[in-house]
């Protein structure tokens, strides 16, 4: 039987070790301007990038719709060389939080190389319902 569980346990720290793996670079960026763009205290926001070796991929999730509507592609990101602008949120569930609530969230994905120093930033506005301007900006280093 402790044979069986060793193996089993072997087995699984080895699976855990691929998946986190997936990544070859991946950092959480900061807010370095604008509002909290948070659906709520509870729910927090979270940015990050990350690169597979083939994909670079940044991503906000968790904004409140109310101020960051589904739609909005006053957006802009930049990967080191790479400068996209005008992806549009999407309305999203959110992730991590329970209850599970309505959020928007960014996502950029695009075939590139990044090296560790590679600065990414992210910058979004939207105008909500009321006509009033919401921006926020994150910014982190790979």
């Amino acid at each position: 039987m402790r044979k069986h569980t060793i193996i089993i346990s072997l087995g699984s720290v080895l699976l855990a070790g691929g998946a986190l793996a997936a990544f070859l670079l991946r950092t959480t960026l900061n807010r370095t301007a604008g509002e909290d763009p948070s659906v709520s205290a509870a729910c927090p926001s979270v940015a990050d990038a990350r690169w597979d070796g083939v994909q670079m991929r940044v991503g906000l999730n968790n904004m409140d719709p109310a101020r960051f509507p589904a739609g909005c592609s006053a957006t802009e990101v930049k990967v080191g060389g790479v400068d996209v602008r005008g992806i549009a949120l999407a309305a999203v569930p959110s992730e991590g939080c329970l209850p599970i609530v309505p959020t928007t969230s960014y996502a950029f994905t695009k075939a590139g190389v990044v090296t560790p120093g590679t600065k990414v930033e992210l910058r979004i506005q939207c105008v909500d319902a009321a006509g009033i301007r919401h921006q926020t900006q994150y910014a982190g280093t790979f």
